[in-house]
């Protein structure tokens, strides 16, 4: 798991459009896996005092999130 201070390649030049994407991407995947619980989402996502992100799946489903956008990937795949 990388950092979520770590420069990414596959982050550099995220348009808003693509950081939007993205984010629909991420919540999308997250109520499929584990349902609509806006509560237990904002914990997972949230970072810890030391910088790194409170469940680190969440981390990393987020960064394939970022590099499907980046590659043109169509959205809502159906496997998690």
């Amino acid at each position: 798991m990388s950092s979520p201070d770590e420069t990414n390649a596959a982050q550099e030049g995220l348009t808003d459009r693509e950081a939007f994407q993205a984010m629909a991407e991420f919540v999308w995947q997250y109520a499929r896996r584990a349902g609509d619980d806006l509560i237990t989402l904002l914990g997972d996502i949230d970072l810890q005092p030391d910088g790194q992100p409170t469940d680190p799946a969440a981390w990393d489903d987020w960064l394939d999130c970022v590099r499907r956008v980046k590659a043109g990937l169509p959205p809502r795949r159906n496997s998690p």
